[in-house]
């Protein structure tokens, strides 16, 4: 799976933006006992989270700002620090790793 990038369309919704992408450092340990390491993203969606408490103002914030120069770093500075507080790395989507294991068996990757 290739990243995400802001501007691109929402993969939960299909019809937000992405606005911003925050790629979270993960890990756990496999059923072998050993680490396995990996970066998940956390989108921000003009669509998705423009009700809920904490990304709401951050997602008016960049959709009333089309640039962010230095003069408006003290705004957004806490609207983005409020929303990195609560970022976790996603749970690993069995469904898709299935989907991947099996279109790489099939020579689809």
């Amino acid at each position: 799976m290739s990243p995400v990038t802001p501007g691109a369309a929402c993969p939960r919704c299909r019809t937000g933006e992405v606005l911003a992408v925050v790629r979270v450092p993960h890990g756990w340990t496999n059923a072998s006992g050993r680490p396995v390491r990996g970066v998940g993203e956390v989108l921000l969606c003009g669509r998705c989270d423009a009700g809920r408490p904490v990304t709401g103002p951050l997602v008016a914030y960049l959709t009333a700002h089309e640039s962010v120069g230095s003069a408006e770093l003290n705004d957004l500075a806490p609207l983005l620090r409020r929303w990195m507080d609560g970022v976790r790395a996603p749970a690993p989507d069995e469904r898709a790793l299935r989907a991947e294991t099996e279109a790489w068996r099939r020579g689809d990757l």
